[in-house]
């Protein structure tokens, strides 16, 4: 069995000239982002790999909450396919993961409504209703391999946002 926790990126910044890739966290998401990665390392949820978007508003939130998890910063990958990406994206990325390296969980922060639709394609009866800004949804899937990824093998082990918190 394999973990994967899907991460919405923490509330962003619409109050800037940046293009849409390049919006910054703000207050309230350089805030979130922290309280849920000390809520993971509470869970003990710990990843084996961090991937995120390489979009700004991801990337410093998995930043944010590998600190709270001791996760080596140097270690996290980005992936430009996790920008806005679909089903199919995820799934690419995901059976990218080498099955050599002893990988059994895997932590993808990224963006809405990707995210949210990954857990539904995951999960079947996924009673997931909103996929609010820093939301964590952790899911064993029942695969042995990484490459077997696909709808409905998962079940959701748990699920919060930063309101729970």
């Amino acid at each position: 069995m394999k973990t994967l926790t899907v991460v919405r990126h923490a509330k962003s910044s619409w109050n800037t000239d940046d293009n849409d890739h390049d919006r910054p966290l703000n207050e309230r998401g350089l805030n979130a982002a922290p309280k849920v990665g000390a809520e993971i390392m509470r869970r003990g949820s710990i990843p084996d790999r961090i991937i995120s978007s390489t979009a700004v508003r991801a990337a410093t939130t998995a930043k944010l909450i590998a600190v709270e998890i001791s996760y080596d910063l140097s270690m996290i990958e980005y992936s430009s396919e996790l920008y806005l990406a679909n089903i199919s994206d995820f799934e690419k990325v995901i059976s990218n993961t080498e099955e050599n390296k002893g990988i059994e969980s895997i932590m993808i922060v990224s963006h809405n409504p990707g995210s949210h639709e990954l857990c539904h394609h995951l999960i079947n009866d996924c009673d997931i209703d909103s996929f609010i800004t820093c939301a964590v949804a952790s899911i064993n899937l029942e695969i042995e391999f990484w490459g077997e990824i696909n709808q409905g093998v998962g079940k959701l082990a748990n699920f919060f946002t930063p309101h729970d918190l």
